[in-house]
């Protein structure tokens, strides 16, 4: 089932959208490293130090790396992709096999370059789940538990309208309390997005109890709970039978490419989306139309976190 709301009958509003989404001089809405009126700037991990030795908390955040690992594959979600989407998800594997420049290079500037220009076959994605990588950042809250984020990776972002742009980062957050249960999940979408709209957990349609269901929105792939929830720019797809068969493309991201733990800014992965300083492509005029910038330079990464992760923050 595909439900999508005429954009001509709203397009009036798309005006008054883009009017009241213009951000600050120097912001676009994954915020580069460029003013104070964006996130504000935090020493990463400030005033906190891991009680458990390097190695057991690779990323100095006081979670066990094999607790981040269980907890981040038993609450990763099942991600719903309307069969009609040209824009697939892919990893930064992938992208960077199909790219004359190593996305790991830490020249900046030809990275960049490379990524303003990413081939029109490339901006499809990968047809093949194996390549669908998840990212993960596993974080303390600041109430005393734990939050899970799930960080998906497109080559392409084929919004409506003039919402283009090359490359998506978008996410998810799953919100635990201090004895690991779970409370809720937010959502990201677009500018609400640090960490974005909040459904409990009883509210929630789960696949085997624990994964959460995700729909990606056609084309600008931002995350909502059910058809109720989409946005009125958005289209997107739902399985009556979540986990069964479905002419839809059910993502389950625990399994697929797997899941991949980014660590923390104070100890990052060894991995482009913690390396890569600036935007993964073109800056563009209108709101909406710039490319992301890496994960923890994006106000939703370390959102509602503790000193041991920080609030939002540019790199």
């Amino acid at each position: 089932m595909l439900r999508i709301r005429s954009l001509l009958a709203v397009l009036p509003a798309v005006v008054a959208l883009c009017g009241a989404a213009v951000l600050p001089s120097g912001c676009t809405t994954a915020c580069p490293h460029n003013g104070p009126q964006c996130a504000p700037l935090f020493q990463a991990g400030a005033g906190f130090r891991s009680p458990l030795p390097p190695d057991q908390d690779a990323d100095r955040d006081g979670i066990s790396d094999s607790e981040e690992a269980a907890l981040a594959a038993r609450y990763a979600p099942i991600v719903t992709l309307p069969r009609d989407d040209s824009t697939r998800p892919a990893s930064l594997a992938w992208l960077s096999a199909r790219l004359p420049v190593a996305l790991g290079d830490r020249d900046d500037a030809r990275v960049a370059n490379e990524l303003r220009h990413i081939p029109a076959k490339v901006r499809h994605g990968s047809d093949n789940p194996a390549d669908w990588v998840t990212y993960v950042h596993v974080y303390p809250a600041r109430d005393g538990g734990i939050l899970v984020q799930y960080w998906f990776f497109y080559p392409y972002n084929d919004g409506p309208l003039w919402f283009d742009h090359e490359t998506d980062w978008e996410h998810i957050t799953v919100s635990l309390d201090a004895n690991r249960k779970p409370l809720g999940v937010y959502a990201a979408r677009h500018h609400d997005n640090a960490p974005g709209k909040w459904r409990a957990w009883d509210r929630l349609r789960k696949f085997d109890g624990t994964h959460p269901e995700i729909l990606s929105a056609k084309g600008s792939h931002a995350s909502y709970f059910d058809l109720d929830d989409v946005g009125w720019q958005d289209a997107a797809a739902w399985c009556e039978h979540l986990g069964g068969p479905c002419v839809h493309e059910q993502w389950h991201t625990w399994e697929s490419g797997g899941l991949v733990n980014l660590g923390e800014r104070q100890a990052p992965a060894d991995s482009p989306a913690m390396h890569h300083r600036g935007l993964w492509g073109s800056a563009g005029i209108l709101p909406g139309t710039s490319a992301p910038s890496s994960p923890p330079s994006q106000r939703g990464w370390c959102a509602k976190g503790g000193p041991a992760c920080g609030n939002a923050a540019v790199l």
